[in-house]
């Protein structure tokens, strides 16, 4: 289905005011082709304004965020007038000399430390090399140090021990676990289903719950509460079954790329290390009726958010698997 001209207005907005802006939005790197002493043709180039080129490689990049943001298709000409009003706005705060409001220059300086963060972790992990020796030994590693023990169990939770302990004495006298989870359980999630959790790794549970779970053998009941953070459980073990680890195929490119966050998170405490930098201290003013947040007049810079965060500089898909949640 067509895209209509207000949508793909909408979507080319959106990446060209990212954080990935193009490099010609920033006065000082001066990046065009015309400035860097290099001929504006048909054949680099797709505009020039007032003397400026508007490069094809400068199109190709914001192609290139479009595609990685699926944000569909935006034409090229859409592209090109887009950058044709940037580079015109660009030269206008140049003409005003804008850069000397050290507030702009500070916002200009932030965009491109990010961009260039940005730049840099990119190349590092293009030019990275991981072995398959090296992922198999961590594969290895990680398979090796897994608990591939399952268990299914049915669990009533308490807040209070002495209730969890009549419970206990209930079932010793016959009652069943079911009927007394229905009645007396405080876990929602499990309740209605007289207690049954399913099949979980000792890795999903809280730790007090997984070693209670592991001591018991199949359709034994802890003969004493065991309490965690949620309250105060009594536990009854059904099944027990070791699970196969996830094939190495399977789990390869979430390996590696936990191995190039590693190594990139190294090479920039490297660079840290190497370098010299001095911090100082912001004093802390005294805070003055006048000065104090509650007589600050609506507008001032009190009480706002002074901007957001600088990104991090690992690129997207570079994260360490994620632990599975504890109940």
């Amino acid at each position: 289905m067509k895209k209509t001209l207000a949508s793909g207005a909408a979507i080319l907005a959106v990446a060209l005011t990212g954080c990935n802006q193009p490099a010609s939005e920033t006065p000082k790197s001066q990046a065009s082709a015309a400035k860097a002493g290099i001929t504006a043709t048909p054949e680099n180039s797709v505009a020039v304004v007032n003397g400026t080129a508007i490069t094809k490689a400068e199109v190709g990049a914001i192609k290139s965020e479009l595609a990685q943001r699926r944000s569909g298709e935006v034409s090229e000409e859409k592209i090109v007038d887009e950058l044709v009003k940037r580079e015109l706005l660009r030269q206008d705060a140049v003409a005003k000399q804008l850069t000397k409001n050290p507030e702009y220059q500070a916002r200009i300086d932030n965009a491109e430390r990010v961009i260039l963060s940005q730049i840099a972790a990119e190349d590092f992990m293009k030019n990275l090399t991981i072995s398959d020796e090296e992922l198999q030994k961590e594969y290895d590693s990680r398979i090796g140090a897994m608990q591939r023990a399952e268990y299914r169990a049915r669990h009533i939770l308490v807040d209070k021990e002495d209730v969890a302990k009549d419970i206990i004495a209930k079932l010793g006298k016959g009652a069943k676990f079911e009927d007394l989870a229905k009645k007396f359980s405080k876990d929602p999630g499990s309740k209605n289903e007289g207690g049954e959790l399913g099949w979980f790794s000792p890795q999903q549970m809280v730790q007090p719950f997984s070693e209670a779970v592991e001591k018991l053998k199949n359709g034994e009941i802890t003969q004493a509460p065991v309490q965690t953070q949620f309250g105060w459980h009594v536990i009854q073990r059904e099944e027990s079954r070791e699970s196969a680890p996830p094939a190495f195929d399977a789990v390869k490119e979430q390996i590696k790329s936990m191995l190039q966050t590693q190594k990139l998170h190294q090479y920039i405490d490297d660079l840290m290390a190497k370098a010299k930098v001095e911090r100082f201290a912001t004093p802390t003013p005294t805070p003055t009726p006048e000065a104090s947040p509650a007589a600050a007049p609506a507008g001032s810079l009190e009480g706002k958010e002074s901007g957001a965060a600088e990104p991090a500089a690992v690129p997207a898909g570079t994260s360490a698997p994620t632990a599975p949640p504890k109940k």
